[in-house]
């Protein structure tokens, strides 16, 4: 049995809505990154930094969402989610990293500056910073975008898993997409997906 830790609108929706997107069996128990249960000597056995997501599957115990997803899709994914030609699989390497490296960290300070954080705690240049360090990167996604429904592969991989649960945060963080209409399209695209409103990260 597949076990995850972490709650829906940590780092651990990425591994739910793929777990899901697979009709995986799992048994889903949920830690919250901000509260002490993280602490507990028996997750940080699974997990040193007190982090969240883990993922136990038999002997193996991994941590990091994208490497998480990238696990689940090859080994369970029977192709679903995955590519069969190498060149398509480093473009889902590519726009995954993209979104952990270009994206990610501004689009989690703006839910956490206008949505998570009490008001006390609430820095708007921090917001304000983060929008404009978007900028550049969501450019160069829409421009990838044009004419197409998806990432790589030219089908639903792993990948918009990935970048449509990063994208989320920023959403959640009232950012105006509106400049940015292929990458609005997309997001709508993926984040209405069955197994996304089902897995319930959005």
């Amino acid at each position: 049995m597949i076990t995850l830790y972490g709650i829906e609108w940590s780092r651990a929706k990425y591994v739910l809505f793929t777990l899901t997107e697979l009709d995986l069996d799992f048994k889903h128990v949920r830690i919250n990154p901000f509260e002490e249960e993280k602490n507990a000597p028996e997750y940080l056995k699974l997990n040193p930094l007190a982090q969240v997501p883990t993922l136990v599957d038999g002997d193996l115990v991994l941590t990091e969402a994208m490497a998480i997803n990238f696990y689940l899709a090859r080994k369970y994914g029977n192709g679903k989610l995955w590519a069969n030609r190498l060149e398509d699989e480093a473009q889902i390497y590519k726009w995954s990293l993209f979104a952990l490296t270009q994206l990610e960290a501004s689009c989690v300070d703006l839910i956490l500056h206008r949505k998570v954080f009490a008001a006390k705690d609430r820095n708007p240049d921090i917001a304000q910073a983060a929008e404009k360090k978007l900028a550049k990167p969501l450019e160069v996604l829409n421009n990838h975008l044009a004419g197409k429904d998806f990432l790589a592969a030219g089908k639903f991989t792993v990948a918009d898993i990935n970048m449509a649960g990063v994208l989320s945060y920023a959403r959640g963080g009232e950012f105006d997409f509106s400049p940015y209409r292929n990458v609005v399209r997309y997001l709508d695209a993926v984040l209405s997906r069955p197994a996304c409103r089902k897995a319930g990260i959005v």
